[in-house]
């Protein structure tokens, strides 16, 4: 507990100046953390020594998918290669998402122990982690550095509150096969504390939003969100038999066992954000 503690200070230290500083800094941080997470989906390989074009075509399509924007900016004239004007212009990554997608195939009819279903592992795992970076961009550069801390601090208060609730009260399973440490009764403790803190984040740390009605639903949406994104990675790593992504964060595990359900909340922040507004889907 003591190690987890002190690499949880650790990350807090180094990252929250990141978010707080914006621009290129939260790009770096986005960046470092979505490489890190592909790396050790690649070391998941179930012990497959796969060809090393698989590696290089990831690294690249995991860059290009997630830079994207800056791209499109180029391409459009509309700023320079690197600056942030306005840096998550929704336009579905058709381009680069089909040619990652063909790499990997090409790889497949090309090597014997790289197969279909490794390719559609790599390429799933690449297009969420990809997209959640974008996502933690457009958050903290288009809507602000309150809004991405709404979304961490529900993320992270789901998680801790889901715990203290099941360890003091919990007694039916929630997952049992998937996680089986989960409860019904630290899931719904978990979601009500998010929505209840969720709102005293709010009036703490006011951000722009029209309807204040909005915020405890969002606030349980992204409760939610944590339950299922923490679900979908316990999933993946029981299917690919490892207890941890990582030993990156002692503590904690690798990259991928600390952000996993906040990977999943941006998207799902992102996704529901643009159909209340219907002005973010550009």
């Amino acid at each position: 507990m003591k190690r987890r503690l002190i690499t949880a200070i650790i990350i807090l230290v180094i990252m929250v100046p990141l978010l707080y500083l914006g621009g290129w800094w939260t790009v770096g941080a986005a960046a470092f953390a979505c490489v890190g997470g592909v790396l050790e989906i690649l070391k998941t390989g179930k012990g497959k020594k796969w060809n090393p074009l698989v590696y290089v075509f990831t690294i690249i399509g995991t860059l290009v998918i997630l830079f994207w924007w800056f791209i499109i900016c180029y391409i459009d004239g509309t700023a320079e290669l690197f600056s942030i004007p306005n840096p998550y212009v929704i336009r579905v990554n058709v381009i680069a998402i089909a040619a990652f997608l063909m790499a990997l195939l090409s790889v497949e009819v090309s090597t014997k122990n790289f197969n279909m279903p490794d390719v559609f592992y790599i390429f799933t795992m690449v297009f969420l982690i990809s997209i959640a970076g974008q996502g933690i961009i457009f958050v903290r550069e288009e809507l602000g550095l309150r809004f991405l801390g709404f979304i961490v601090f529900c993320t992270y208060c789901c998680d801790t509150f889901a715990y203290l609730t099941g360890r003091f009260f919990g007694k039916h399973k929630f997952a049992p096969v998937i996680s089986p440490k989960k409860t019904w009764e630290g899931t719904v403790g978990g979601i009500v504390a998010t929505t209840l803190l969720g709102v005293a984040y709010y009036y703490i740390f006011p951000f722009t939003t029209e309807n204040v009605w909005l915020v405890p639903i969002m606030a349980a949406i992204l409760g939610v969100g944590a339950v299922c994104g923490d679900l979908i990675f316990s999933s993946i790593k029981r299917q690919v038999h490892i207890k941890d992504f990582g030993n990156l964060l002692p503590g904690h595990g690798g990259i991928l066992d600390r952000i996993d359900s906040l990977l999943f909340n941006v998207i799902v922040f992102i996704s529901v954000y643009g159909f209340i507004t219907m002005g973010v889907f550009n």
